[in-house]
């Protein structure tokens, strides 16, 4: 009789181990990750960088038992849509916000969403004076070019940082980084028209005083401002005629090109 107990005892036992074994089994789901929908998405670390005014961004969600929760604790800052298939988060307002996706089994991965102004840089790869006058002797010409190049704005391997504190993208906050080293920073504000060329004219005011006038342009041409399709890297262009007159009466048009990297139109 005790034989028989003992033995129904360790037949429940065991019975009872396998079938935790198998329930460890059906729960044994793949992490919970985001896959973005487009290439525009900056999520590294669970950590997105997503910038204000934009229509958001979107993501597939995979792992886990296929049957999300989506909480967001904070939605001053985000909000969201998900309809089954995509989840896509949107930017409310400036700041941080964590969004946590989870499941019914016991899944979940948390985001960290950072919602800042959007941002424009411009690397300068080169910079150019063209100074033009009939009377001007070739030492003169080849002065002022000097000149222009040495006084630009920005030298090669510095860059301009604008970021922009409208949803029209035409005002905000700029940096110029003077050359490749980083550590000459100036800051200031700057607004922006769209040409009806295609052309994009920036005035820069920087703190201190000093004021630019650039056109962002695919050829230079200040006279039609016309476009050339073979042209890969766009230029901003700085007439600066006025600075060098005084100086050189002969003088005609002075102009201060920096050239900017890009892909072919």
């Amino acid at each position: 009789m005790r034989k028989n107990i003992l033995k129904g005892l360790l037949c429940l036992t065991l019975a009872i181990t396998a079938l935790s074994f198998s329930s460890c089994k059906d729960d044994d789901y793949p992490p919970i990750t985001l896959t973005s929908v487009s290439s525009e998405a900056l999520l590294e670390n669970n950590t997105l960088e997503i910038p204000l005014f934009s229509p958001g961004v979107s993501f597939y969600i995979m792992g886990g038992n296929g049957s999300y929760i989506i909480d967001a604790p904070s939605t001053d800052k985000i909000d969201y849509r998900y309809d089954g298939n995509q989840l896509t988060i949107l930017p409310q307002a400036l700041g941080t916000a964590s969004l946590t996706i989870s499941d019914r089994a016991g899944n979940h991965t948390t985001l960290q969403v950072n919602v800042s102004y959007p941002e424009t840089t411009y690397e300068v790869s080169e910079v150019s004076g063209i100074a033009r006058g009939g009377g001007l002797t070739q030492d003169q010409t080849l002065e002022i070019q000097n000149d222009i190049e040495a006084n630009s704005p920005v030298q090669a391997g510095g860059k301009y940082v604008f970021t922009y504190t409208n949803e029209s993208h035409t005002e905000g906050m700029v940096t110029l980084y003077a050359d490749g080293t980083g550590a000459n920073e100036r800051h200031g504000i700057f607004t922006q028209t769209a040409q009806d060329n295609g052309d994009l004219r920036i005035h820069i005011e920087l703190t201190g005083g000093t004021e630019y006038d650039l056109t962002l342009t695919y050829s230079f041409n200040p006279n039609t401002g016309t476009k050339s399709e073979m042209t890969p890297e766009r230029i901003l262009w700085q007439d600066v005629t006025d600075t060098y007159r005084s100086s050189y009466p002969e003088l005609e048009e002075a102009y201060c090109l920096q050239y900017i990297p890009g892909e072919t139109l």
